[in-house]
């Protein structure tokens, strides 16, 4: 006799429940992988970001330490070059080259050497010149003499810096200072043992407040402003400098 339909019944529900069960298998492969996928994207921009960091933290590094080495060679320069023999100007020349002569620091990086920051200049025989002396306490404020002191003055460069003068200091605050937590937050957890690390957040955001790397205690202009505002800018930011580390 031919096999009853309930037979048939059972086989088909059968194939249905095998294939309901391959479909979820398949579903939960899919799932997994895709899974996967995302984990590794993550990781790798986890990786890229950090790496990222790395690489603008061992660029501000090499920039310290050029500047560093800058310095170096030019107090070194200026130690060892001879005394240059000049003929006695005339009276109107001797007034016009002392009125051009640029003050401050950044003087010595003009060619002027440390005679070009003196006080009064010359004014009378046998006498010497008083030198305006700096002095920095503090890495920070290390950091904005040697920018004042190997700041070149010619036109082109000054103007290539006020160019570079920040116009959203907002927008850079969070990145700035999270470097800047990264880096010194060995050091603080050395000097200031057994804090909870909420207070040693604290501490490094009062610091930063007035660090030099903190994008609102550098020269900042409007988004709009002019060439004339820009080297304006930058020269009140100068003056500021030489004041606050001025003996």
């Amino acid at each position: 006799m031919p096999p009853g339909k309930g037979g048939n019944a059972k086989k088909e529900a059968g194939r249905a429940k095998k294939a309901e069960n391959e479909a979820k298998k398949q579903a939960v492969a899919a799932a997994e992988k895709e899974r996967k996928e995302a984990a590794a994207w993550a990781d790798n921009d986890v990786k890229g970001g950090k790496a990222t960091k790395e690489a603008k933290e061992e660029k501000r590094k090499a920039d310290l330490a050029r500047k560093a080495e800058n310095a170096k060679l030019l107090a070194e320069e200026e130690t060892n070059a001879p005394p240059k023999v000049k003929a006695a100007p005339k009276a109107g020349q001797k007034k016009k080259a002392e009125a051009a002569r640029p003050a401050g620091p950044g003087a010595i990086a003009a060619g002027g050497g440390l005679a070009a920051v003196s006080g009064g200049g010359d004014k009378g025989k046998g006498k010497e010149p008083e030198v305006e002396s700096y002095s920095a306490t503090g890495i920070d404020n290390a950091l904005e003499l040697l920018d004042v002191v190997t700041a070149k003055m010619d036109k082109a460069s000054l103007g290539q810096e006020a160019a570079g003068l920040e116009k959203h200091p907002e927008r850079r605050f969070k990145g700035a200072f999270e470097a800047y937590q990264e880096r010194e937050l060995p050091k603080i957890k050395q000097d200031h043992p057994g804090l909870r690390l909420q207070q040693y957040k604290e501490l490094l955001f009062k610091q930063f407040q007035k660090s030099p790397e903190n994008p609102f205690n550098q020269a900042t202009v409007a988004y709009d402003a002019s060439k004339e505002d820009r080297l304006n800018a930058l020269n009140r930011k100068r003056a500021e400098i030489e004041g606050r580390l001025r003996d």
